[in-house]
């Protein structure tokens, strides 16, 4: 079997793409060559199987008229990155590479690879994300024009645009990171848990003022925000002048599974989700999770069977949905079974079949 190579922008912080770039490397790595690719300096950040071949190609994307100026050297070093790895599955993430590769296609390049592009979300990505934006509405037909095949995590688009080309389409979700738990709900403690990066993009500004409408009746309970990112210093900040004495800020670790085991609830806030891995974990360790309606909540919770989902940015029903849980042992541990229940679906076992269609 071909080997596989993973390449992304970054593998070297805290993320979900690079949570699930690492959790597929240490998979296949049990029977095939694998390789991860970083344009950033550093070390892995999540823990990489030793026999993982770890890569720093120093590629530079920059923005506006610095693209432009990019794109003869960053298909120089492609090429020689390309042929370097003839004969390979190689898994493009982002779309920063895809000018470069569309160029080397055309020109009848590289034919002996087969070239995968993973969009991180669902297939109505193409015409919600590239195509609305001007800077990006060329990248799908380049995408389908360049790459083998197409991977999304779900389908949810009801009229495809013309660019797309369905028959190069495959989806294949996301897996889980670890086995389900063990954990009982008598070990866990009085722990509203949110984990992942720390900004406004990931809504944690409105989880603070959630939590702030609700401190007085919440006192023997402890919101922990685990994470790191570019507004953490500014939400320190919030907390302090909102007078909030039960939130702790925790940095940004891999050993994330105790974490959710301890939690009783999980609010997951964000303005945009994919398919967060982190409600599949939590679901997984028998946390109830609390969702904001994103196109990955909406995929992976059902409202009120197992889980619960508020308004993206509506801190007045998440206070509510929050105390509810806490109030309620009856109901929190009904929707935490069944999301357990449902979860089981999404180990890395039963995700992988699905990759035989699209390697070689």
């Amino acid at each position: 079997m071909r080997p596989i190579i993973f390449i992304t922008q970054y593998l070297v912080s805290m993320g979900g793409v690079v949570r699930v770039i690492t959790n597929w490397s240490n998979y296949f790595i049990k029977s095939r060559e694998v390789e991860n690719v970083s344009i950033k300096e550093g070390k892995p950040y999540f823990d990489l199987d030793e026999k993982v071949k770890f890569t720093i190609v120093n590629f530079k994307f920059r923005y506006k008229l610095f693209k432009l100026i990019d794109i003869v050297p960053n298909t120089i070093k492609m090429y020689k990155f390309l042929k370097q790895r003839e004969d390979t599955n190689i898994v493009f993430n982002k779309s920063l590479y895809i000018e470069p590769v569309y160029i080397l296609r055309k020109l009848g390049l590289f034919k002996n690879i087969n070239l995968i592009y993973m969009h991180h979300g669902g297939s109505s990505g193409f015409r919600t994300f590239f195509l609305s934006r001007k800077g990006t509405a060329h990248r799908v037909k380049m995408i389908f024009e360049t790459f083998d095949k197409v991977i999304c995590l779900f389908d949810d688009e009801d009229n495809y645009p013309s660019q797309v080309k369905t028959e190069k389409l495959h989806f294949i979700e996301n897996p889980l990171s670890f086995k389900l738990s063990d954990v009982t709900f008598e070990q866990k403690e009085n722990v509203v848990l949110s984990l992942g990066r720390v900004t406004k993009a990931k809504g944690i500004d409105t989880l603070i003022y959630a939590w702030d409408k609700i401190k007085d009746d919440v006192k023997n309970w402890k919101l922990q925000i685990v994470g790191d990112g570019e507004d953490k210093e500014e939400f320190i900040n919030l907390v302090k002048e909102l007078d909030i004495q039960n939130i702790e800020f925790v940095g940004g670790t891999t050993d994330i599974k105790p974490l959710y085991e301890k939690a009783k609830i999980f609010v997951i806030p964000s303005i945009a989700e994919g398919m967060p891995m982190t409600i599949m974990e939590a679901m997984a360790c028998k946390s109830c999770v609390i969702s904001s309606k994103t196109t990955g909540g909406k995929k992976l919770v059902d409202d009120n069977k197992t889980g619960l989902l508020f308004d993206i940015g509506d801190k007045d029903e998440l206070s509510k949905q929050i105390i509810d849980l806490i109030e309620d042992k009856e109901k929190r541990e009904k929707l935490a079974n069944n999301a357990f229940n449902y979860v089981r679906r999404y180990e890395i076992e039963n995700i992988a079949k699905k990759w035989d269609r699209v390697l070689v």
